[in-house]
């Protein structure tokens, strides 16, 4: 089950997440909700299949933003790498890696939630 204690063990800010919610508790698991279920992962997803670097690079920033606003900083920081990554090289060469990373902190909080 998605909860404050939950995420404050992920490593997630909830204090700045919630005082972006006006401390509501209710509307900001439901914002983190929102994210873990967010079509913009599966956007992602295709735009590495195709290697399509300035897709991964708008996607991936764009969710990255949502992810810091939430003080979800795990997720946050594996976007921002993969951001930085494709900044830095301007290629496809990293984006399975970096992929995978994000994947993997997305599936820990879909385990979150599931709980």
């Amino acid at each position: 089950m998605l909860t404050i204690d939950a995420l404050k063990a992920y490593g997630a800010n909830t204090r700045a997440g919630l005082d972006r919610c006006l401390g509501s508790e209710s509307f900001y698991l439901g914002l983190v909700e929102m994210l873990i279920c967010d079509e913009k992962f599966d956007i992602l997803q295709a735009a590495v299949a195709e290697r399509d670097v300035s897709a991964c690079l708008h996607v991936a920033y764009a969710l990255s933003d949502t992810a810091e606003s939430l003080g979800l900083t795990p997720l946050s920081q594996q976007l921002e790498q993969m951001v930085l990554c494709l900044q830095l090289q301007g290629d496809g060469a990293v984006l399975d890696k970096q992929l995978a990373l994000v994947e993997r902190g997305l599936d820990v909080l879909k385990d979150i939630q599931g709980k």
